[in-house]
């Protein structure tokens, strides 16, 4: 029999396995599960921020801060080319399109196409363009590039955003300005897309407009900006608005965007329209101001959803079924917004499922530059592909300023390279192998296959999904080797077009007889991370003996002391914060378990080992943790939104050595100590913050009992799984103490 385990949260479809070398494969994945790759397309880049963007006949047009254009590849200050401001490049190639050069006086702020492709529409600060009067707003034919000579509203200052209507006869524009060819036009107009005559659309805000757009079938137009009134009427930021008449719409599914109040002031700056649904991207002023996206029915105006990842949403983008989002988002765990947590890092580039607003599979990254600092500025696409404009200055680590492309050509990014195993034998022929699952940035669903020896041979399978905050590890026993049989494995992964081997683990000698040792059986479980807490006085490092290469650091702690498990001393928390923090940060595990030996003296306790948001100093934030009551009661706390504990009985304060282990399992806790189950019960989904295990000290003094004096407590033997341990790995564990 061979045992080949996970998750369930994984969904596992995979190998039912008969003999050695025979099975069924488990549905391949797809090679790109997003509707793009994230491998970015070579383009040319700009000196400067990109801050509008159109896709129309052939041609993607990028209009910004820039003064000068140069391939890609090329570091700033190289293979210049001078283009201020507006630019235009080659759809399929990303190469400059050398023959469209206008001089513009002034940035470029919104580039819109006519649906047609036959003219893009730009607006920003210029008041002149190739030596010609035209104030924040021109058309240029696409065909020749000329300006438009017969299309010249004069727009009184900056113009922020474009849309054109779907049947291409009127262009809408919104920003700073308050006149249009001398006539009132507060921040919103209207004017033919043929000759530019100015319409009687003239909805009136008491803000900047950052965004406009229409309907697909031209019922509704849309404004976002930094106003609080149209026509008059309270408009919190957004306004669904008549597109021929101004006048204001219902729009109940504007209650997505919360009312300022004296922390938080957020603003719709993105709006796209595509189909039946209008998207909007919202950026706020305070913490936790609302950030994020939402989107609405456009019949009827009403919520459809609303994502609040925090990080101001700068663009969106709907393509090729997903929803594309320019952000510097940080927090995506934040009111259920169903990513990762505060601590993780910036994703600048995320996608979305447009039925409910859930982050998708699509996870390439650019930074943020001056004089922003945001990122992603503007989105375009010409259907099957998305044009990136912004500040950043590197795409996927890779230098490129400016602009960025992502297409759905090729075969997409590749998964990332399996670790090397690390087998353990340690019960007569069984052999067991745990690790962790890869990232492949456009397709969080992949192929997993464990293979057997230098032939290679396929001994189990699985479907697995990863993503860059969260890999879950895969789990195999294999009880068809035999007692003293030397091997070795590897595990490839597919995303169902590439396919991407690791290397071969060392040697492994299958067990003959069982093996006692404590260290080999916690090994042979698969830790995550395991401190033996056994280096020498004075050292400063404490070494993971797991594999994982998850490294502490020590402070505050005495080495040396007399351990536990025979060969092995152990730690002294020596003063009052006494502690050793992993250095590898991790995404709010929702399946763990944490376990260690310990002894304190009566009417002592602290902290055992546990999780917190502060790598060094202390957390504002933590739990999974075990510790030791001043009346020697060991208590396992999750914080589900409550502080959720169990408790052992008293008196394991008594000098003498204690093994305590804590277990979760979506939901589900348990707590052991000296191998006897003391409690358990289902809470619910544990904190949704990134941070890092430690063993002692932590700021746990707001939990029931957690203020204890830990000076003097003794661990040895920590360790982390990336899953619960069963009963009988606890007590085999206990036992080999």
């Amino acid at each position: 029999m061979k045992k080949r385990w996970l998750f369930a949260r994984l969904g596992m479809a995979g190998a039912l396995v008969a003999a050695a070398g025979v099975m069924v494969l488990a549905p391949p994945a797809q090679s790109i599960e997003a509707s793009l790759s994230a491998q970015a397309s070579p383009v040319w880049q700009t000196n400067a921020s990109v801050q509008g963007l159109a896709v129309a006949a052939g041609k993607a047009y990028a209009g910004g801060r820039f003064t000068s254009v140069r391939p890609p590849g090329s570091p700033l200050g190289t293979n210049e080319v001078s283009q201020a401001y507006l630019a235009a490049f080659d759809a399929t190639t990303g190469e400059l399109a050398a023959s469209f050069n206008p001089v513009l006086n002034g940035q470029v702020y919104a580039v819109a196409a006519s649906p047609d492709g036959s003219r893009i529409f730009v607006g920003g600060d210029f008041t002149t363009v190739n030596g010609v009067t035209r104030n924040r707003i021109a058309a240029f034919d696409t065909a020749t590039g000329a300006l438009v000579t017969n299309w010249k509203p004069s727009v009184s200052y900056r113009v922020k955003s474009i849309a054109v209507s779907g049947d291409g006869e009127t262009v809408y524009f919104g920003g700073s300005f308050g006149l249009v060819n001398g006539i009132d036009r507060l921040r919103l107009a209207a004017v033919t897309a043929d000759l530019g005559t100015l319409l009687p659309w003239a909805p009136s805000a008491n803000g900047d407009v950052y965004a406009v757009d229409i309907a697909d079938d031209g019922s509704k137009a849309y404004a976002g900006g930094q106003f609080s009134t149209v026509n008059g009427t309270n408009q919190n930021t957004v306004s669904s608005l008549d597109p021929v008449t101004g006048a204001v719409l219902p729009f109940p599914g504007a209650t997505a965007v919360p009312p300022p109040n004296g922390s938080c002031t957020t603003r719709v700056k993105s709006i796209d329209a595509s189909g039946d649904t209008v998207f909007f991207g919202n950026g706020g002023d305070g913490a936790g101001c609302f950030d994020g996206t939402w989107a609405v029915d456009i019949a009827t105006n009403t919520l459809k959803w609303k994502n609040q990842c925090l990080g101001a949403t700068e663009t969106v983008k709907f393509v090729n079924g997903w929803l594309y989002k320019g952000s510097h988002a940080h927090d995506c765990a934040y009111n259920g917004a169903g990513a990762f947590p505060q601590g993780f890092g910036y994703r600048f580039l995320l996608t979305e499922n447009p039925v409910d607003g859930k982050i998708g599979p699509w996870f390439p990254n650019t930074n943020a530059g001056p004089p922003t600092e945001v990122g992603p500025l503007a989105f375009a696409t010409g259907g099957t592909d998305l044009w990136v404009g912004g500040d950043f200055t590197t795409t996927n680590g890779t230098g490129q300023q400016g602009l960025t492309r992502f297409t759905s050509s090729g075969p997409g990014a590749a998964p990332a390279k399996p670790a090397k195993l690390l087998p353990y034998s340690v019960q007569p022929g069984t052999v067991q192998i745990h690790f962790p699952t890869v990232v492949d940035n456009d397709d969080s669903t992949l192929t997993y296959r464990l293979l057997r020896g230098f032939s290679n041979t396929t001994i189990a399978t699985w479907t697995a999904t990863s993503t860059p905050w969260d890999r879950p590890w895969l789990h195999y026993t294999d009880t068809a080797v035999t007692p003293g049989e030397v091997t070795n494995y590897r595990v490839e992964v597919t995303d169902g077009t590439t396919t991407i081997r690791g290397n071969y683990s060392d040697p492994i000698t299958v067990a003959s007889t069982a093996s006692t040792a404590y260290d080999k059986l916690v090994s042979a479980d698969g830790p995550q991370a395991y401190w033996r807490l056994g280096e020498a006085a004075g050292s400063t490092t404490s070494v993971d003996a797991s594999g994982q290469s998850n490294n502490g650091t020590f402070t505050g702690m005495t080495l040396g002391s007399a351990g536990k498990v025979s060969g092995n001393s152990a730690a002294t928390i020596s003063s009052s914060t006494g502690r050793m923090a992993g250095e590898k940060g991790y995404s709010m595990p929702q399946q763990f378990t944490v376990e260690a030996w310990f002894k304190q003296s009566i009417f002592r306790g602290g902290r055992i080992i546990g999780f917190g948001n502060s790598k060094t100093g202390n957390s504002s934030m933590n739990d999974r943790m075990l510790y030791l009551r001043s009346n020697g009661t060991v208590t396992f706390g999750v914080n589900d939104g409550s502080q959720r504990t169990l408790n052992s009985t008293s008196n394991k304060n008594n000098s003498a050595w204690h093994h305590a282990v804590g277990t979760f399992d979506n939901g589900v806790m348990k707590l052991y100590v000296d191998g006897v189950l003391a409690g358990s019960q289902t809470v619910g989904q544990a904190s949704l913050y990134y941070g890092w295990w430690r063993v002692g000290y932590d700021n746990n003094n707001s939990w029931s009992g957690g203020g204890a004096t830990q000076t003097g407590m003794v661990v040895d033997e920590a360790a982390v799984y990336p899953y619960a341990l069963t009963a009988d790995q606890v007590v085999a564990h206990y036992n080999a103490g």
